[in-house]
């Protein structure tokens, strides 16, 4: 018996991103990055030259996930197949950290979003705090979504809008007593994690709508292809050449948009999953956040389903189309063929007939040579010269009926074989 090669990684995959243990006050600060076509590996690379040049002590060729912390403040990586993630923590206190000087420039990729949680203790000024965060009076103000979440441990406050001096969207959440360590350390998480992933689920939503028109003209031009199916002078040849052109467009449209339409129905999935999470409970004249996602995200969901789907379906109908068209033509063959067999088939009988009727001349020859073979015969038997004359005479007598019996004979083989059948 021998270790599988794969053993180490597969058993700590699922210790690969752990919750921290994390508790109020605190506030932290979480960015996600597209890797935007770069190599993954040099972008980790340079993510922890970074986080070395700025004091964190963690070990420079190692990969994956991290998390290191240094007094009061604390950095998590965390790494994707399209982006990663970067966390800075402000413990004890709930100033959000900022982004270290020069990160911004150095740090490879697109920025995607970023994140803002301020994370206290319970107290009396809750709804003043939440107002000097979100002011209603604000130009271009949104309503304030929140919930008691994780069992009314604690209470959860945002408005899901991109702060004007950052671009950050900011979440309050105050412990109400009796969490856990961990519990704070999951419900930080979660929070992070909804965010992320819902504008990695609404990547797909500009090209779903660049593409829906595209998908149209080609439904439309499919329609107008299947209606001149049945016309009888359709020219199956110039149909399946528009059918394989349109063809070529559609799959062409599906490898540009496949992965990006699954990709995005993941990340749907996982924030419907982390909203679930939340376990909220409703306070009256509050949008929880599942409802808010419902109204709001819900519509650029079905968007990008309904275009992924109509791209297949059409794919789909191109599929049954040129299948039609490809019978019309396997019957048109066979109706061809069939009206080859029957010419041939009315050329050989013709030719029988023809035989048929020139079979009275057959039977003169075939007579005449009988008659002559029969008189030889008898002239080289027969001695007597009387009894010649006689055997001469009764077989010249006869040739009528050996005519008839030759005719008679010929008729029976050809009986039948001018005749056309079905």
């Amino acid at each position: 018996m021998y270790t599988h090669p794969l053993r180490d990684q597969i058993v700590t995959e699922v210790h690969a991103r752990p919750f921290q243990q994390i508790s109020a006050p605190l506030a932290l600060l979480q960015i996600a990055i597209l890797h935007d076509e770069q190599d993954p590996g040099l972008v980790e690379r340079r993510v922890r030259e970074l986080a070395l040049a700025e004091g964190f002590e963690l070990d420079a060729k190692g990969t994956g996930f991290f998390f290191v912390r240094q007094g009061q403040r604390a950095l998590r990586y965390e790494p994707h197949s399209e982006f990663y993630s970067l966390t800075f923590y402000g413990l004890g206190d709930i100033q959000v950290p900022e982004l270290p000087a020069g990160w911004s420039e150095a740090l490879p990729g697109a920025f995607l979003c970023g994140v803002e949680v301020l994370f206290r203790r319970e107290a009396n000024d809750f709804d003043g705090w939440v107002d000097e965060h979100f002011d209603p009076a604000e130009p271009g103000a949104t309503q304030i979504n929140g919930s008691d979440v994780m069992g009314h441990a604690a209470a959860l406050r945002t408005d899901f809008r991109a702060r004007k001096d950052n671009g950050y969207n900011r979440v309050l959440v105050q412990d109400q007593g009796g969490m856990t360590l961990f519990q704070a350390g999951r419900l930080l998480q979660r929070i992070c994690e909804i965010e992320t992933y819902r504008h990695m689920a609404l990547l797909a939503l500009p090209l779903a709508l660049e593409t829906m028109p595209m998908v149209s003209r080609l439904d439309q031009r499919l329609a107008g292809v299947v209606e001149r199916i049945a016309e009888p002078d359709s020219g199956a040849a110039a149909l399946l050449q528009e059918l394989m052109s349109l063809a070529a467009q559609v799959e062409g449209l599906s490898a540009h948009t496949a992965n990006r339409f699954s990709a995005s129905e993941a990340y749907f999935a996982l924030v419907d999953r982390r909203i679930a999470e939340l376990r909220e409970s409703r306070i009256e004249g509050l949008q929880t956040v599942e409802q808010f996602m419902e109204r709001r995200l819900d519509p650029a969901h079905r968007t990008c389903r309904s275009t992924g789907e109509r791209i297949e379906r059409l794919s789909q109908r191109i599929a049954r189309s040129t299948d039609l068209i490809r019978s019309q033509v396997d019957l048109s063959i066979e109706n061809q063929s069939r009206d080859l067999l029957r010419g041939i088939n009315h050329r050989a009988r013709s030719q029988l007939r023809l035989q048929a009727k020139l079979e009275s001349f057959t039977v003169i020859v075939v007579t005449y040579y009988a008659f002559d073979l029969i008189d030889r015969t008898l002239r080289n038997v027969v001695v007597d010269e009387t009894l010649e004359s006689r055997a001469s005479f009764a077989l010249s007598a006869s040739v009528p009926v050996i005519a008839l019996g030759l005719f008679w004979y010929v008729r029976r083989l050809l009986k039948g074989y001018d005749k056309d059948e079905e």
